[in-house]
């Protein structure tokens, strides 16, 4: 016959090992925060979600400037190769979860506006970036497009190598350079 009562480890004793305790339990406290925007740490590993952001606590529905605030708060940017356009697999995964989040929004705000920004590391010609932004920006555009989303809500702008985020001379600032930003705004008034 087989004992089969479980083994409860003693936990009144110090562990054995260096193991270290396990981590709290994650609080449960707030299913729907209020609006806000997140982290660009957070948007980096791509977590948050603007679905579960946008609606405050109270239930009320945010007025349009606090949902473009939380949703600029909340795109990735989009990182390219050296010299090139085309997207890679983890760029087109980005692109995927922003386009997730502009459809929600435009859904909500057809009158939205998006620019989509292309910018460049610091090598080569300025005149040559400014191209190469254009071609991202629009590559950008396109797979949007492709994705469903209208193309009238969205605009390319080209800021070449003017207004990188890294001014390091070396290849983990410029990659983080080379890509397309994207903002959102009403649409102006002209």
């Amino acid at each position: 016959d087989v004992d089969r009562t479980p083994i409860v480890p003693n936990t009144s004793a110090p562990p054995t090992n260096n193991t270290p305790p396990p981590p709290p339990p994650e609080s449960t406290a707030s299913v729907n925060p209020p609006l806000r925007p997140t982290s660009s740490d957070s948007r980096q590993r791509g977590e948050g979600d603007y679905t579960d952001t946008r609606i405050p606590a109270d239930g009320s529905r945010p007025s349009m400037n606090e949902a473009v605030s939380a949703v600029n708060g909340q795109l990735e940017d989009v990182f390219f190769a050296y010299d090139n356009f085309e997207l890679t697999s983890q760029a087109s995964a980005a692109m995927q979860r922003d386009a997730g989040l502009l459809r929600e929004i435009l859904h909500e705000f057809p009158q939205l506006q998006v620019t989509v920004e292309g910018h460049c590391d610091e090598r080569g010609s300025a005149e040559y970036n400014i191209g190469l932004g254009d071609r991202r920006a629009a590559r950008i555009i396109a797979a949007l497009g492709q994705l469903g989303l209208p193309a009238a809500n969205f605009s390319p702008v080209s800021y070449g190598k003017e207004t990188p985020q890294c001014t390091e001379r070396n290849e983990s600032c410029w990659s983080r350079n080379r890509r397309a930003h994207f903002v959102v705004r009403t649409r102006s008034t002209d």
